[in-house]
């Protein structure tokens, strides 16, 4: 048979016995992961059956000859100085079985120069009267009970026949020539006994593999190993079913926690009617709820990360047991077994690669959460002596996310890297070519680039990180996510903001360290300065002494004194420095108790003031000072 012919027959029983399965499948309702797993196994097995290399000297000489210029040797052909050999395959496992030697030819620019014993013709010919005996003489197949192979001579020559009860006339298999006992070290009867041993082993085991009996049994088993296969995909499918349940119920508790419960606060506190909270308010509750619940939500994140590392072993498990039983299948059946070599080579290798990359990914991102997770005698936090305890916790959130996101990528691209090594792309070329189109893009996407390049000014000079609350001019709000590209807030509205890191070009945090509250207060112009101020002061020491406001604010109230005089009167400043978030909360208690104080105290709140004096001679006949906007009234 023809390799041309033998590929598209094996194309054609691969489609029909696609199409056959998948016809089977139509009726039974399949889990989506269940059906792509089956369509995987298909794809593989078309892939492995029209992609897998047969043996070279299986097939018929090409038409031009050996090498390009006519001096080397066919693929097939090893030179071995004054000799040549080529290998002899079985026809069912495509295993070599031996191989045959003959003078070298030197000269195959033509058919005509090479001649009837050279050695790939030798070996065709060898392979063409095997597959004669054990695939062509199937009505009626040999007996094994009359087989007989055995050395033999013809015309001088030594040659191993074979022969049964039903075909008496003897079938040259192959000849012992000079040049292959010359090339296997041995006399010429010893090799013809080793070839002849191993020529009646071949045909006894491919015919008895291509009986019918053989074929039931083969059947049988290939469905034990389907049904093996499907029970074992059911049980790592249950498995998977379950941890994918208890993710969302972990997913439920994260949501529940990374989302701040809605606040009312009094419009005043002789009312009970309720109001919606001002925009700081709902800045500071929600960085507080932030705050609070960090540890469990990275607890919680861990938690994730193992649960979703085992679906990916589950997943890597089913992946295994389906190659191991295809594998199994292909070495089953005398006609697809030797395609199973296919199976060990190139698609084994990119497996390899995937699972290698996905692990490696796994286990840096595991390093990383493991690195930044305070232990006893190290913590990570330590590293980073900028700011205080909670700063550091949300820098080291900050760090990890976008190193994880770094990590990722540059193991993928070495992954890709590889698998394009294996598939015999050079990847020289393709880091060159790589480096070309990322210097094109570099050009045409040039806010990317700004992006990268900002998102990783950011982190490094430490402007925010994710929990802070910022304002951006255009975007104010806490944030909730920061990666190299990209940062967003949460707005008081409760709307997420998404901004490239190319548009910020100022940043106000609002809880870097520690906060302010910047009050200025107007009382009447002849309000005694001495006392306005004294009962500030007073106020303020009272307000810091209290324990329910203490404990926010980092010192006590500063008065800093009259800072204007006016017509509107004396504008008095104070100054309360505050922990992060705590400005607003402090500020409105404080304005409070400042209009309680002053309305206890007598004092007024200074109000603009204009005086206005009247022209003489102005009056009216009807005795009445004329109106205030008319030429004779001057303001004074």
């Amino acid at each position: 048979m023809t390799p041309t012919l033998r590929v598209s027959v094996g194309t054609d029983v691969l489609q029909r016995c696609a199409m056959a399965i998948m016809n089977s499948l139509k009726p039974i309702s399949l889990h989506s992961r269940t059906r792509r797993l089956v369509v995987m196994a298909l794809l593989t097995c078309g892939w492995v059956l029209l992609t897998a290399t047969m043996s070279p000297a299986q097939f018929s000489l090409p038409e031009g000859v050996g090498g390009a210029d006519g001096l080397s040797p066919p693929p097939a052909v090893t030179r071995l100085g004054s000799i040549e050999v080529a290998a002899v395959h079985s026809p069912i496992t495509g295993d070599v079985l031996f191989e045959v030697a003959a003078p070298t030819v030197y000269d195959r620019s033509t058919l005509a120069n090479i001649p009837a014993n050279a050695v790939e013709r030798r070996a065709e010919e060898v392979n063409a009267r095997i597959q004669r005996a054990v695939l062509r003489r199937r009505d009626p197949p040999m007996d094994l009970a009359t087989l007989t192979v055995g050395l033999a001579k013809l015309n001088d020559v030594d040659v191993i026949v074979t022969r049964d009860e039903h075909y008496t006339q003897p079938l040259v298999l192959v000849t012992v020539t000079e040049s292959d006992a010359d090339y296997q070290g041995v006399p010429i009867q010893e090799l013809g006994e080793d070839w002849t041993e191993i020529l009646s082993e071949e045909l006894r085991n491919g015919i008895q593999q291509l009986s019918p009996e053989q074929f039931r049994r083969d059947a049988w088993q290939a469905i034990a190993v389907l049904l093996g296969l499907i029970t074992i995909t059911g049980i790592v499918a249950a498995l998977k079913f379950w941890v994918r349940r208890h993710q969302r119920h972990l997913h439920k508790r994260k949501k529940a926690l990374s989302t701040p419960p809605s606040v009312d606060v009094p419009v005043d506190p002789q009312q009970t009617s309720m109001a919606s909270p001002s925009p700081g308010q709902q800045n500071i509750q929600n960085r507080t709820h932030f705050l609070e619940h960090l540890n469990e939500v990275w607890t919680l994140d861990r938690r994730l990360n193992f649960l979703g590392f085992l679906q990916w072993l589950l997943f890597w498990l089913v992946v295994l047991v389906w190659y191991l039983g295809i594998y199994q299948l292909f070495r089953q059946f005398p006609y697809l077994e030797r395609f199973s070599a296919g199976l060990v080579g190139k698609p084994i290798q990119l497996l390899g690669v995937w699972f290698v990359t996905g692990l490696v990914i796994r286990i840096m991102r595991r390093l990383i959460d493991r690195f930044t997770t305070e232990r006893e005698g190290f913590d990570f936090g330590d590293l980073l002596t900028f700011g205080d305890l909670q700063r550091r916790q949300l820098r080291i959130s900050t760090i990890a996310g976008a190193a994880k996101g770094l990590i990722t990528i540059l193991l993928m691209s070495i992954g890709l890297l590889l698998a394009l090594s294996v598939l015999g792309v050079p990847t020289g070329s393709v880091v060159a070519i790589g480096g070309i189109f990322g210097l094109a893009v570099s050009f045409g996407s040039q806010s990317l680039v700004k992006d990268l390049v900002n998102g990783f000014l950011i982190l490094a000079e430490d402007q925010f990180a994710i929990g802070d609350v910022i304002d951006l001019g255009d975007a104010a709000g806490l944030v909730e996510n920061l990666n190299l590209r990209v940062t967003q807030l949460r707005s008081s509205d409760g709307e997420l903001v998404t901004i490239p890191n190319s548009a910020i070009s100022q940043v106000k945090n609002l809880t870097r360290s520690w906060s302010r509250v910047n009050f200025s207060i107007d009382v009447a112009y002849q309000t005694d300065p001495a006392k306005a101020l004294q009962i500030l002061k007073e106020l303020s020491q009272v307000f810091y002494n209290d324990p329910a406001w203490q404990d926010k604010m980092l010192a006590p109230p500063d008065v800093l004194g009259i800072d204007e005089v006016s017509h509107r009167g004396m504008a008095i400043t104070i100054w309360i420095q505050t922990k992060p978030l705590q400005q607003w909360a402090v500020g409105r208690e404080y304005r409070l108790r400042v209009r309680q104080a002053l309305a206890e105290h007598g004092i007024d709140i200074g109000t603009p003031r204009q005086t206005y004096a009247l022209a003489p001679g102005a009056m009216q006949r009807n005795g009445q000072h004329p109106a205030a906007d008319s030429e004779a009234i001057a303001p004074s």
